[in-house]
């Protein structure tokens, strides 16, 4: 989801909502920025002159037997919005623990996020989605009822997710993520939607792979990041976030995102950089 810019009296109003209790991810989908965009709002790491109550920035220490019970509760079916209400941490959190991002040393059933979206969103369902948010339900108890990231959510709402017809073989698959990123749509929502991984999708889309079948082919290209991207990518990155995560919230390969975390791209934008790792010492010979 792409950040819009706020006025001073919004980045105010914002502030005054978090202080009394809103979370980040209902004041992202309601000012249509994203979640570490709110976080560095709310903290004030940005736009301190705009005025309005600033928060310290601490994440709340989760203890070994509430990552087990976090666990369980995702593992029996509850809406990850509804965790993350109840522990008092962020919906990413949530889903870092339950897939054993976070606190791998520590037990409990885990969840794989990619097993959530088998299939694509037909287009009856992204209608439903749509009918859904103009009736004022919460986005993200939306986005867990139909399987789907709050990302994908937002993605329906402002049109770039139309949503396919059943597919009746891998021809049609093919043709469909053709169009579909000919259309605008991004390789990372392709993939998500189509329950397959984001490589597969770049070499169908170039015609790298199935070349015999049907749809538009696409030249590559590498977009541009903007300023509040590469500082939401360092920062979430800094904050424990794995490249792999950030790959698919960006849509940008993860080899892309060590060159920007570590400042080896983008050295002049803004956001914290990460030291780069140091190659491993090869054993000398006796």
């Amino acid at each position: 989801m792409a950040s819009v810019p706020l006025t001073d009296a919004q980045v105010r109003e914002l502030r005054e909502k978090y202080a009394a209790g809103a979370r980040q991810v209902q004041l992202a989908a309601e000012y249509g920025v994203r979640q570490n965009t709110v976080s560095s709002l709310v903290t004030g790491r940005s736009r301190q002159e705009a005025g309005g109550p600033i928060m310290p920035g601490k994440a709340r220490k989760v203890t070994s037997a509430e990552v087990v019970a976090i666990r369980e509760a995702v593992a029996a079916g509850a809406p990850r919005a509804e965790v993350s209400e109840r522990y008092g941490i962020s919906h990413q959190m949530v889903s870092n623990i339950a897939s054993g991002r976070a606190f791998a040393d520590v037990g409990g059933p885990l969840t794989s996020t990619a097993a959530t979206r088998a299939r694509p969103l037909t287009v009856e369902q992204v209608e439903r989605i749509r009918e859904r948010v103009r009736a004022g339900e919460d986005r993200q108890a939306i986005a867990d009822s139909f399987g789907v990231s709050h990302w994908t959510i937002a993605s329906v709402v402002r049109g770039a997710t139309t949503g396919v017809a059943e597919a009746t073989g891998e021809d049609d698959e093919v043709v469909q993520m053709r169009r579909l990123h000919s259309a605008g749509v991004s390789q990372t929502e392709i993939a998500r939607r189509f329950g397959t991984s984001q490589q597969r999708v770049s070499l169908i889309v170039r015609g790298s792979s199935h070349a015999g079948h049907g749809g538009p082919i696409v030249e590559a290209h590498r977009r541009r990041l903007g300023d509040e991207e590469v500082r939401g990518i360092r920062e979430a990155y800094a904050e424990g976030t794995p490249l792999t995560e950030l790959a698919e919230r960006y849509d940008v390969a993860p080899a892309i995102l060590r060159l920007v975390v570590t400042g080896r791209t983008y050295a002049d934008r803004p956001g914290p950089i990460a030291a780069a790792p140091t190659p491993a010492t090869p054993p000398r010979g006796t």
